[in-house]
């Protein structure tokens, strides 16, 4: 029985000193740089990676995702936040993270309202509801404040094109246009003499 307890006793004694080598373990990491110039120098190592990749892998999306993130929480005044959380939101989306892509574009107008690139995060995010989510109300919403916003933006004709094509399938959208251009008069180029 003494012999027992003193397994016991040893046993605890062994995890307690587990955790606390595990404990400076974790203090000893060293600290992430958070200086404008390391997390500047973080970005361009990921975009460097995502440049020379042949294809986009989802680790690889995560990690700029994940560089940009922390650069906007850092310096989230700075208008190139505005920059990476639109980019974040551009990978969120091309890795299939909707819902992700969307908070990101969402960010962008809600932190950076006088931002040039609110017209394309409203006609992206329409997008994908759309295409991706096939949540027409939502799509049809973000196409209207688009177009409703920005009136005189180049990409408000794009937002109402796109929503005459709301909820139908490529086989529809494709008939349409078959029908538009049997009605139109067709051009005929004089032949030279």
């Amino acid at each position: 029985m003494l012999a027992g307890t003193y397994c016991l006793i040893m046993s605890v004694i062994s995890c307690g000193n587990k955790q606390q080598g595990q404990t400076q373990t974790i203090n000893n990491a060293p600290a992430k740089d958070t200086s404008k110039a390391g997390l500047l120098q973080t970005v361009r190592a990921v975009e460097a990676k995502l440049k020379t990749s042949p294809t986009l892998d989802a680790y690889t999306a995560n990690l700029a995702i994940s560089a940009y993130l922390d650069y906007a929480k850092y310096y989230p005044t700075d208008t190139l936040s505005a920059a990476f959380l639109f980019n974040a939101g551009g990978l969120a989306s091309s890795t299939a993270q909707y819902p992700r892509a969307i908070t990101l574009y969402q960010n962008v107008s809600s932190k950076f309202p006088q931002s040039r690139l609110i017209p394309e995060c409203l006609l992206v995010e329409g997008f994908i509801y759309d295409n991706n989510l096939n949540d027409t109300a939502n799509a049809r919403k973000k196409y209207n404040e688009l177009v409703e916003k920005y009136p005189h933006d180049s990409l408000a004709i794009q937002a109402k094109q796109a929503m005459k094509f709301l909820g139908k399938t490529p086989d529809e959208i494709g008939k349409e246009f078959e029908e538009q251009n049997k009605t139109k008069p067709k051009e005929h180029k004089k032949a030279k003499a």
